[in-house]
C-alpha cells in the first residue's frame, strides 16, 4: 500500500532541519563580531539628512512634552547601522535614549528599520534600570547589575517613563543622568565595557586574537537557534499576539469543518461545487497566513506552518497526502512580514 506523501510536513521538518543547522551561517554574521571599544562619532543636527530628521522628529515632539530634550546624536561606526539620539530632563536622573537600527531584508536594496525607546537610571551602588520597548530578546545574559523592564508594543513615552518611575522609586538612590555630550560618550563607552567584561566572563564572548574585537561563541549562537524556534521570543504583547493566532488557527478548521461542506452543497453557484470549496479553504488559509505574518513578523514561515498545521493534524481535520494549504499559509506570513517590514532607507545615505 503506496503511503501518500505529506507535503506540509516535509516543509515542516525541512524547515526546522534548516534552523538547527544554521550553526555556520551565524557563525559568519557581521553582527557576530562585537568592537572591544565603539568608535563613536558625533553627528550634529545640521548633518542629518532630511528622513533622518523627520524620524526624530516626533519623538523630539513627545519628549519635549515631558521636559526632556537632546543632547546628542550619535552612530556607533564600528559595529552596524544606527543611529542614536540621547535625551535629558534637567529635572530627572533617568535619561532617554532613541536609537535607529537599518537591516536588509536579503533583497537587493531593500531595508527595515526598527527603533528602539528606552528609558536608563543609574544608582549609587552601580545598578542600572533599563524599560526599553525592544521587540527581540537579547540572546545574551542580563549582567546582575542590569535590571530590565521589558515592554514590547509601548510606543507612549510617557506611559513607559510611568512605568519606569514605578520601579526606579523601590531601587536606592539615583544619580545624575549624563547631561554633555563628552559625558554621554563616556558613559556609553564605559558601559559597553562592562557589559562586554561580564560576557567574557560568562563565556558569551571571546577576544579574537588582533585585541579590537570579541566574537559571540557557540553557547550564543545556539541560544539564538532557540529563539528562532520560540516565537515567544520576539517580546511579542501577548494581549495582541494571542487573540490574531487563535483567529489564525480556527480560520482553516472553520473552513474545512463548515464553509467548505456548505459550499459543495450549495446550489447554483456557477462553478464546480468541489472548485467553490477548495478555493473557500484557500483564501482561509492564506488569510490565517497574513495575519500571522502580520503578527509575528520574524521567524515568519516556521510558526506560520506549525500554528496553522499542526492543530489540523492533531484533530484529524486533514489527511496525509492533502494539498500543501498550510505551506502556502507560511509562504503568505512570509511574504506579508516582509512587506510590513521593509521601509524606506534612513540610515544608509550617511551610514555607510
Amino acid at each position: 500500500m503506496r503511503v501518500p506523501v505529506d507535503a506540509d510536513l516535509f516543509f515542516f521538518v525541512a524547515s526546522i532541519a534548516s534552523v538547527l543547522s544554521s550553526l555556520p551561517k551565524l557563525r559568519s554574521l557581521p553582527t557576530s563580531i562585537v568592537p572591544v571599544q565603539y568608535a563613536i562619532e558625533d553627528v550634529s543636527q545640521a548633518a542629518l539628512t532630511e528622513a533622518q530628521a523627520k524620524y526624530f522628529a516626533p519623538y523630539d515632539e513627545k519628549l519635549a512634552a515631558m521636559n526632556y530634550w537632546p543632547v546628542c546624536t550619535y552612530r556607533v561606526t564600528n559595529y552596524g547601522r544606527n543611529l542614536i539620539r540621547n535625551y535629558a530632563n534637567p529635572l530627572d536622573t533617568a535619561r532617554c535614549v532613541v536609537m535607529i537600527n537599518e537591516f536588509p531584508l536579503g533583497q537587493a536594496g531593500k531595508v527595515s528599520n526598527s527603533c528602539t525607546i528606552s528609558f536608563h537610571t543609574r544608582f549609587t551602588d552601580g545598578t542600572i534600570l533599563t524599560t526599553r520597548n525592544m521587540q527581540v530578546k537579547s540572546i545574551l545574559d542580563s549582567p546582575p547589575y542590569q535590571v530590565v523592564q521589558e515592554r514590547p508594543g509601548m510606543t507612549d513615552p510617557a506611559q513607559m517613563k510611568r512605568d519606569h518611575d514605578r520601579r526606579a522609586a523601590t531601587m536606592g538612590q539615583p544619580v545624575p543622568a549624563p547631561a554633555d555630550t563628552n559625558s554621554v560618550f563616556s558613559d556609553v563607552q564605559s558601559e559597553h565595557q562592562r557589559f562586554s567584561d561580564f560576557q567574557l566572563a560568562n563565556g558569551s564572548y571571546r577576544l579574537l586574537p588582533d585585541n579590537d574585537s570579541y566574537e559571540l561563541t557557540d553557547q550564543v549562537h545556539w541560544r539564538a537557534i532557540c529563539n528562532h524556534l520560540n516565537p515567544l521570543a520576539q517580546n511579542l504583547s501577548m494581549r495582541r499576539f494571542l487573540p490574531g493566532a487563535l483567529i489564525a488557527i480556527a480560520l482553516p478548521m472553520l473552513a474545512v469543518t463548515i464553509l467548505a461542506p456548505a459550499t459543495l452543497h450549495a446550489p447554483n453557484i456557477g462553478v464546480s461545487p468541489f472548485v467553490a470549496a477548495r478555493c473557500v479553504v484557500l483564501i482561509c488559509y492564506l488569510a490565517a497566513g497574513a495575519l500571522l505574518g502580520w503578527l509575528l513578523q520574524r521567524n515568519t514561515f516556521l510558526w506560520a506552518l506549525f500554528l496553522i498545521y499542526l492543530p489540523m493534524r492533531i484533530l484529524m481535520l486533514i489527511p496525509f497526502g492533502a494539498p500543501p494549504d498550510a505551506t502556502l499559509a507560511a509562504i503568505a506570513a512570509y511574504l506579508v512580514a516582509q512587506a510590513r517590514k521593509r521601509s524606506h532607507p534612513v540610515l544608509s545615505d550617511a551610514s555607510a
